[in-house]
């Protein structure tokens, strides 16, 4: 972006469904797994892997070559969020996927779950070429100090403005949601998705509070602020099209969305759209690889993941997709052209500033407090009269 239990956090990473190939199952959903059992051939083993991920892990580019190479099939089925593909296989479907994606902390859960197996760092070589965050051991995949999930592309969730309409010195800060500027100028002009989940962390720690854990103090202190911030708010979206559409149409200039949500219309040449990072940070997601438990073909099915991770296959789920994020692998930077880091990294340093944006990021855990922070979060709507 879900990473959370309610599939929040998924959905807020775009809208998932690509564009369909021959390989390709369109949004499976959890009453379709047994149906797909027979034509994905999850059980004859042999040449076939078949991957449950998100868009661009199917890409001509990646999928074509590998299966040339190996002589293999790679069937590709869609997800739309990360619950959706905790109950698949949690309800039978380890039979039927020999890998999965999924984001952050899903790879614990999974992994207590017993529906993934954990990975050997040694049959990845190239991560010794990722960015240092992302290197073994990466908490947000690890359980019991073993590795669940291969990072693969990786965002984060900040600060979206219009830069031809908001000054600089106006977005240095989140609180600018709930001032409306140092003049109100922007009451009206802000949109927020309707996700919770993503956005009272990202709160939380503009405000000095932990993001996944607070008091009953620095909650009332949150809720204060969601009430402000929605006083400002002219729009809430529940879809991503919808949020750019706003951007381009100018109904909005601000908005606490990321990377991923936005990058469709930076690469598209809209240069006025800026993710920014402001002073306090932001919250950071993270894409992984995981072996599903007992795959049809474990030797092929880790060929694969070597090929998602190498710099051509990381250009290409990085790039190819409708919505692009940035890659983990640095030897993957040099075959993307300035123009195309610049638009992956909202940042004019390109791929040179990707060290710092990782670090400057906090990794999204798991919270208990998710329901409450719902409840908070609709309370909050109401009061703030939206």
């Amino acid at each position: 972006m879900s990473k959370f239990t309610d599939g929040v956090l998924a959905s807020s990473r775009g809208d998932r469904s690509g564009s369909s190939r021959r390989r390709f199952v369109q949004s499976v959903g959890l009453a379709g797994t047994a149906a797909l059992a027979g034509c994905l051939g999850g059980s004859e083993g042999g040449s076939t892997i078949n991957v449950l991920t998100w868009e661009g892990y199917g890409t001509d580019t990646i999928i074509d070559e590998f299966e040339s190479e190996h002589d293999a099939t790679v069937n590709i089925s869609l997800l739309s969020s990360d619950s959706e593909g905790f109950n698949m296989l949690q309800s039978g479907g380890t039979s039927d996927y020999d890998l999965l994606t999924l984001n952050n902390t899903w790879a614990a859960r999974h992994a207590e779950a017993g529906t993934i197996e954990p990975l050997d760092p040694d049959d990845f070589p190239e991560m010794d070429n990722f960015l240092e965050q992302f290197q073994w051991p990466f908490d947000s995949f690890a359980y019991d100090d073993e590795m669940y999930a291969l990072p693969t592309r990786w965002g984060w969730d900040t600060l979206t403005v219009n830069t031809d309409e908001v000054p600089e010195e106006h977005y240095e800060s989140y609180e600018v949601l709930w001032t409306g500027g140092p003049d109100g100028q922007y009451k009206g002009k802000m949109g927020i998705m309707d996700w919770p989940t993503w956005n009272i962390p990202k709160i939380a720690q503009s405000l000095g509070y932990d993001p996944f854990k607070q008091t009953e103090e620095e909650l009332d202190d949150i809720q204060d602020h969601l009430i402000r911030m929605f006083e400002n708010m002219g729009s809430i979206y529940s879809g991503t099209s919808a949020i750019r559409q706003a951007f381009l149409q100018e109904d909005i200039v601000i908005s606490p969305v990321g990377n991923f949500t936005m990058s469709e219309l930076r690469a598209e040449g809209h240069d006025w759209v800026n993710v920014v990072l402001p002073e306090q940070g932001g919250m950071q997601w993270t894409e992984g690889m995981c072996l599903v438990e007992d795959p049809s073909n474990r030797e092929l099915a880790i060929e694969f993941m070597n090929r998602i991770i190498s710099p051509e296959g990381q250009h290409s789920v990085a790039w190819d997709p409708a919505a692009k994020s940035p890659p983990v692998n640095t030897e993957s930077f040099d075959l993307f052209d300035a123009d195309q880091q610049e638009a992956l990294m909202f940042h004019e340093d390109g791929f040179d500033a990707a060290e710092t944006i990782s670090q400057q990021t906090t990794p999204y855990e798991f919270a208990e407090d998710t329901e409450l922070w719902t409840e908070m979060w609709e309370e909050a709507k109401a009061d703030g009269g939206i």
